[in-house]
């Protein structure tokens, strides 16, 4: 999992090899980072908000490169690639559809049922970062709907 001061070595890093795109990106992320910090008042942030913050910047990456691609600008499309390349590197790895139905049926015998918000809730607190919301949102629905 990454850490504010993990990133912020890094960024010193590639600011002396001379790495302008990965200068830009985790800059980009630490500014999030500080942004997040003063808007919920805290010294630090917990490594979820963080992971959070990196999944937020490749998604709006993901977006840009979309827009490039209609826009056929392939030079911002590759890009945007390079940076979500960079970003992907500190996410933890996600859950295979296969472990996260696992985690899902579970935590559903566990809270005693396939309600949504306590599965999501128990999910966000044991696999932070490691899955995608709407995806396990559609499993525990699926789920439900099998009994």
């Amino acid at each position: 999992m990454p850490s504010e001061e993990q990133l912020q070595t890094d960024l010193r890093a590639a600011m002396k090899s001379g790495d302008k795109l990965r200068v830009s990106v985790l800059r980009d992320v630490l500014t999030a980072i500080k942004n997040l910090k003063v808007e919920k008042i805290v010294p630090t942030l917990s490594e979820s908000d963080i992971v959070q913050i990196l999944r937020k910047e490749l998604n709006q990456r993901a977006e840009a490169a979309q827009f490039a691609r209609q826009a056929n600008r392939q030079d911002l499309v590759d890009k945007n690639e390079r940076e979500k390349e960079i970003l992907e590197a500190y996410l933890p790895q996600q859950l295979s559809s296969q472990e996260l139905e696992f985690a899902i049926r579970n935590i559903a015998q566990e809270v005693g049922g396939y309600q949504i918000g306590p599965i999501m809730a128990k999910l966000r607190e044991r696999f932070a970062g490691r899955f995608d919301g709407k995806l396990a949102s559609e499993m525990v629905k699926k789920l439900g709907a099998q009994g």
